[in-house]
């Protein structure tokens, strides 16, 4: 069995509870505070720039020269994305600089941030791919299962563009490369480690949940 299928197997309860999440619905209903979503859109682009910062450091304990390729790809697509999207999602929402400039990071994201360096530092390479890839995957999944049971209301949401951003084709072969290459590198991992992989992949998932409620 892949390493994948086995995070998945263990995480799904932890991403159906966040597709359940007050914020996420009330994006989906269109009924979301417009202040609560500038909070997390600052939130999500000052913390954009620590998981450029942890994919630098994940690449420096890459010894494998496919593996330092795909991350060094992952960082130019991750700063684009900040000039190409979040800014200028930023900009529409009426979100200045200043304002971006006199935000600090919420104690949950400092926390969670701080996980994630601290199981690459800890555990390695593979760890640190773990820990991005549930971020990176759970956006997939809880996009998707909102937008299947809330289809029609979302169609009318003004926040109808964050549910494609990560439905969207793109981004689904984004992840799956992501996916594949976290089971590439772990193919010859004993059951031990698989086990901290799981441990570490949960507790990502448990540190989202917390961000989507300290947004509301």
């Amino acid at each position: 069995m892949k390493i994948s299928d086995i995070l998945l197997s263990n995480i799904k309860p932890l991403w159906d509870e966040a597709a359940d999440k007050n914020f996420v619905i009330q994006m989906a209903e269109g009924t979301l505070d417009i202040n609560s979503f500038k909070k997390y859109m600052i939130q999500d682009y000052l913390y954009l720039f620590d998981y450029i910062e942890i994919l630098n450091d994940i690449k420096a304990l890459s010894k494998n020269d496919d593996i330092s390729e795909f991350l060094e790809a992952t960082i130019r697509e991750v700063e684009e994305e900040l000039k190409r999207v979040h800014i200028p999602n930023m900009e529409k929402l009426g979100i200045k600089v200043v304002d971006i400039q006199k935000s600090v990071q919420n104690e949950v994201f400092k926390e969670y941030v701080s996980y994630m360096k601290s199981c690459a530092e800890e555990y390695g390479m593979i760890a640190g791919l773990i820990s991005l890839l549930q971020c990176s995957w759970c956006y997939a999944y809880i996009a998707k299962k909102v937008c299947e049971k809330y289809s029609k209301e979302i169609e009318n949401s003004s926040y109808k563009d964050w549910f494609e951003a990560y439905t969207c084709k793109a981004y689904i072969d984004a992840n799956q490369t992501w996916i594949d290459v976290v089971d590439r590198v772990c193919m010859n991992i004993d059951k031990s480690e698989i086990d901290k992989m799981v441990e570490i992949f949960k507790e990502c998932a448990v540190y989202e949940n917390k961000i989507w409620d300290s947004l509301l």
